[in-house]
This record gives C-alpha cells, sequence and structure tokens, in this order.
C-alpha cells in the first residue's frame, strides 16, 4: 500500500474525531443555553432569576453563619410577606394555613364556636365582642362582652388570638371548655361545641317609624341575597324607608356587590374597573329597582365594597349617606393561588364609581350628614353592643328619613 495512502486515512480519522468534538461541545452549549433559558422563562425572566438567587443567596448565608436557630419556613413567609405587603396596604401574601382560613371567610364560614373577640388590655384575655346568632356559642349561653382567660383549663392571657384559635381548633368535632371572666370580676366555666360555623353576612330588624334596619357585615357569599331577602322581609312588615349599615364592613367580593347594587338600583353603570393596561370593564343594571327612601351608615372602617356601596347609591341619588368620612379604597384585588397551597392577594384592578370617581384620590366619602361617636359608644358599637335607640349615627339617619 502506498505510503500516502495510511497517511491521509489516519488524518481523516484525526480530523473526524476533532469534528466530533467540535459538535459535541456545540451541542452541549445549546444543552445548557436551552436549560438556562428555560429556567430563567420558568421563573418570569432574568430579573427575577436574579431575585431568586439573590433570595437564595441570603438563606445560604443564614444557614452557615447565623448563631441562633432559624425556620426556613418561617424565614421564607415572612420575606414574601414583605415582599407584597411593600405593594400597598391592600396586598398580602399567605400561607397555607391563612390561606385555607380566607376560602372559609369568603364562604361566610369557619371553624370555630361562633364568636369575634378582641384582647382585652386590662386582663390581657379576650374579650367577646360579638356571637353568631344560633351558632354554637350562643347556644352555650356565651354572652358579648364576657372575656376568654382561659380554654380546656389553659391560660391564654399571654397568648396571642392564633394561640387561641388554634387551642379551639384542637377540639374541632367535639368540645372546648372556655372560662370566661364576667364584669365583676368572677370567673365561669362554659362547654362549647367547636364546629362549622355559618357567618351571616346580613342582619335586619324594624325600627320605629316604619324603617326597616339592614346592617352588611360583609360582602362575601350569600351577602346579595341575603339582602335582598332582608328588604323584602321588611316590606311586608310595612317598612316604607330602608337604613342600609355598612359601617366597620371590611367589604368583600365584586360579584356581591354588583348583585345587591343591580337589584337596588334603577338602569345604568353601577361598577368600572380597569386593568393595567388600561382596559375597562362596566357592570350595569337594568330597569328593575327598589324605589323608597334609603339611608346608608358609613364610618372610616367601612372598605372597599362597602364603601362603594354608599357612594352608588348616593351618585344615583338613591340614598342620604350618614356617619363618618370613609377611608378612601380605589383599587379591587384577586387572589392567586400558588402551586404549594399558599396564596397572594394582590391589587389588580382599579375601580370607579358609577360617575368614574376613584375614592382612594378623593379621599374617601363625606358623609351628607357627618355625625361621630363617643369612644365608649364606638367601644359599645364594635362589641354588637350598642342599640338601634342609644345609636347617634341611627337616630341621625332616622332624623333624615323623617321617622
Amino acid at each position: 500500500m502506498p505510503p500516502g495512502v495510511f497517511i491521509e486515512r489516519r488524518n481523516l480519522k484525526k480530523n473526524s474525531i476533532a469534528g466530533y468534538i467540535v459538535v459535541g461541545f456545540a451541542c452541549a452549549a445549546v444543552a445548557v443555553a436551552l436549560t438556562l433559558g428555560a429556567v430563567v422563562w420558568r421563573f418570569g425572566g432574568l430579573r427575577n432569576w436574579n431575585a431568586v438567587s439573590k433570595f437564595s443567596a441570603v438563606l445560604r448565608v443564614v444557614d452557615q453563619y447565623y448563631v441562633g436557630d432559624s425556620d426556613n419556613e418561617s424565614l421564607e413567609d415572612t420575606a414574601l410577606s414583605s415582599m407584597v405587603d411593600s405593594l400597598d396596604k391592600w396586598s398580602y401574601y399567605m400561607n397555607a394555613k391563612d390561606y385555607a382560613s380566607y376560602l372559609d371567610y369568603s364562604a361566610n364560614q369557619y371553624q370555630g364556636i361562633g364568636v369575634n373577640v378582641t384582647k382585652d388590655e386590662k386582663t390581657g384575655g379576650f374579650l367577646i365582642q360579638s356571637v353568631a346568632e344560633d351558632g354554637p356559642a350562643e347556644k352555650a349561653g356565651v354572652k358579648a362582652g364576657e372575656i376568654i382567660v382561659a380554654a380546656d383549663g389553659k391560660d391564654v392571657t399571654k397568648g396571642s388570638s392564633d394561640d387561641l384559635r388554634d387551642i379551639i381548633k384542637a377540639d374541632y368535632g367535639g368540645k372546648v371548655v372556655l372560662t370566661l371572666r364576667q364584669a365583676d370580676g368572677t370567673t365561669r366555666d362554659a362547654s362549647v361545641s367547636c364546629e362549622v360555623v355559618q357567618e351571616k353576612p346580613v342582619r335586619y330588624e324594624m325600627l320605629g317609624g316604619n324603617v326597616g334596619y339592614i346592617r352588611i357585615v360583609n360582602f362575601e357569599t350569600g351577602c346579595a341575597q341575603n339582602a335582598e331577602d332582608a328588604v323584602k322581609a321588611l316590606t311586608d312588615q310595612g317598612a316604607k324607608s330602608l337604613v342600609f349599615d355598612v359601617r366597620n364592613d371590611p367589604g368583600g367580593q365584586v360579584s356581591e356587590l354588583v348583585d345587591l347594587l343591580d337589584y337596588l338600583l334603577p338602569e345604568g353603570n353601577v361598577f368600572i374597573r380597569s386593568d393595567r393596561q388600561g382596559n375597562e370593564k362596566i357592570e350595569t343594571s337594568d330597569a328593575s329597582c327598589v324605589k323608597m327612601p334609603m339611608a346608608v351608615l358609613v364610618n372610616a372602617n367601612s372598605y372597599s365594597a362597602a364603601e362603594f356601596f354608599a357612594a352608588a347609591l348616593s351618585e344615583y341619588h338613591w340614598a342620604t349617606v350618614v356617619g363618618a368620612h370613609t377611608t378612601g379604597k380605589g383599587r379591587s384585588q384577586v387572589t392567586v393561588p400558588l402551586s404549594d397551597g399558599c396564596a397572594v392577594h394582590i391589587s389588580h384592578y382599579t375601580y370607579l364609581t358609577p360617575n368614574r370617581v376613584d375614592l382612594s384620590k378623593v379621599g374617601g366619602i363625606a358623609p351628607d350628614k357627618e355625625v361621630s361617636l363617643t369612644d365608649d359608644e364606638q367601644t359599645q358599637f364594635d362589641s354588637g353592643r350598642l342599640k338601634p335607640a342609644d345609636d347617634p349615627q341611627v337616630q341621625a339617619a332616622l332624623d333624615v328619613l323623617g321617622a
């Protein structure tokens, strides 16, 4: 065989191997680029990827250098909460436990005994502000104004409301023994069932002068239908005018608000919302409506749908607004579930009244008739113990209606 032939074949073999290596490196580079691109895309772009990398780096620093004990889950929840909280006062992050509670609240139900409580500064216990009608606590004889100082024999005066809730929920399906402090300092025990409590978003009664009084606790599931039923029941009882009370109402679902406004108001726009791109969605009412004199009670804690409800009735000249100046909220939120059972509740829309007013820009609603409660009256109202006859704001509404 001629020498040249052998050498040529050997060079071809070397060239082939070199080619394979180049192609191999190229394929590897493409694979790495595709993988990195997929990872970056998965995290929503390079900026988010950099943020995730930085967050991971900080966690590694904590793990390697922090002298005390640390709980990574708690660290993550705190970091995520701080991030979302920094956007505005209406956006927040929920861990899995909080999100589960939020879903129950939105459905106007929860696992518990049927009481609303607040920390009592004097005793450290929990003052019962209100007791759910037909709930387990009411059936067990628990009264608003009593103070929970122990549950199942465990002192709760140095704990948080979450601690109390955990003790009660541990008895779900059974009974919890509450130690209740009375106004005279004595205590008594009450055995209360822990079960699913259905919250009633609307309460109503007849007042003097043929006036129907409707208290809307929130605009969560069932609010619109319950309010409509209340209007019909009061009308059947002889009501010639109505007082809607949305004081301390934190708002709720847009769908419930729109349904109730549609029922009460004549034909026209009732709710306008705009997304971040400026796209608008306009909710309207049909011609069917409720025609009778109305007043709406508001205060600084009338938020969101409650505040908007009063604004819409006022702009249609359908009701007189009575009470204290409201906060001014002009954004609605959407709840986005995460894959691990957590969720983000985030401002997603700017909303406008029927007259295209942004309540946040005008600083809320100035009542047509401004009436304040004293500190003592406010405390009684918050705890559900202020009767309409002793409530200056209710009485002002009656004066407006000529009752």
